[in-house]
């Protein structure tokens, strides 16, 4: 049986947490600085994108890339591309290549003296804000008597868990210790780059925590519900709601909720929705920079899980 604690789990080593770009927001949901093409990782052919479409522009030509792509490629975020966003997309690659496990998108940033731009729907936000109160660290919590919330139960047979996630599940490894495979920045693509791995799981809890940074809930569902009879009979799949966020990303919420729901409604009956993001909501949560959550709050969201599955502790 799972012992639950506060801060650790017995766990086996986590399979597969990569250092990448920390995510920024455009005209296609979100993207990671840096990777132009959009594969999750950014590379030598991220460089070689920027610089086809500077060569372009600077002939008189129209930029091979759309308009979130090439937000993606300026890296610098002075408003143009050009050979110094190539220069430092090859270099923030090298450097990726030679970092210890876990550095990330804003430690080379800080190395470099660069502060990523907002975008003028973050820079509207912070201005609001600015104008208001300043929030307390943790969200207020809903009034207990605006709405009645009652614990989710899961009824699983398995007691090994396995995650699949993003910057949200590598957020969440730091505070506990979990069976996973996450990655900073990650989408629907995670899934797929890793899919045979991931349906070769068996007798386990599977909790997948994906969404937030490709916000296509038709993509999710055609990969969720098109999963291997196999996997879904001999795991208990879990697909967590995409979780709320506040500040500068607060305009994500319509968006996720819209989400939620359609996976709510969509899924496989054999696949469980998990509605961590009413819990939150009525819970209260904090972030540490809008997406991101407080330790605490991370080890909210475990207990969540754990106590939807064991039931609370007596």
């Amino acid at each position: 049986m799972k012992k639950k604690t506060l801060m650790s789990l017995a766990a086996a080593a986590v399979l597969a947490v990569n250092a990448a770009a920390l995510p920024a927001h455009g005209e296609a949901g979100l993207f990671m600085i840096g990777d132009v093409n959009g594969d999750g990782t950014v590379d030598s052919r991220d460089a070689s994108s920027v610089l086809d479409a500077y060569a372009a522009v600077s002939s008189g030509h129209e930029s091979p890339l759309y308009s979130y792509e090439e937000s993606a490629g300026d890296f610098n975020g002075d408003g143009k591309l050009d050979a110094i966003d190539a220069s430092m997309i090859l270099s923030y690659y090298a450097w990726v290549s030679v970092s210890d496990e876990g550095a990330i998108f804003t430690d080379f940033l800080e190395k470099n003296g660069i502060k990523q731009r907002n975008t003028e729907e973050e820079q509207k936000a912070e201005e609001q804000a600015a104008a208001q109160p300043q929030p307390t660290e943790i969200q207020q919590a809903v009034e207990a008597d605006s709405f009645e919330y009652v614990l989710p139960r899961i009824d699983s047979e398995y007691e090994e868990w396995f995650w699949v996630g993003d910057s949200r599940t590598v957020g969440l490894s730091r505070s506990v210790a979990i069976d996973n495979i996450a990655k900073v920045g990650a989408g629907i693509g995670l899934f797929r780059n890793n899919y045979d791995q991931i349906c070769q799981i068996r007798d386990k809890t599977v909790i997948i925590n994906l969404g937030v940074n490709d916000l296509d809930s038709s993509a999710y569902l055609r990969l969720y519900n098109g999963l291997p009879d196999e996997f879904l009979d001999n795991n208990k799949v879990i697909v967590m709601a995409v979780n709320p966020c506040d500040g500068g990303y607060s305009y994500l919420n319509g968006r996720i909720e819209a989400f939620n729901n359609a996976l709510r409604d969509g899924l496989d009956s054999r696949i469980t929705f998990l509605d961590s993001y009413t819990y939150l909501v009525w819970n209260g949560y904090g972030t540490t920079d809008g997406l991101h959550y407080t330790a605490n709050t991370y080890i909210d969201i475990y207990n969540f899980v754990y106590d939807s599955i064991f039931g609370p502790e007596e």
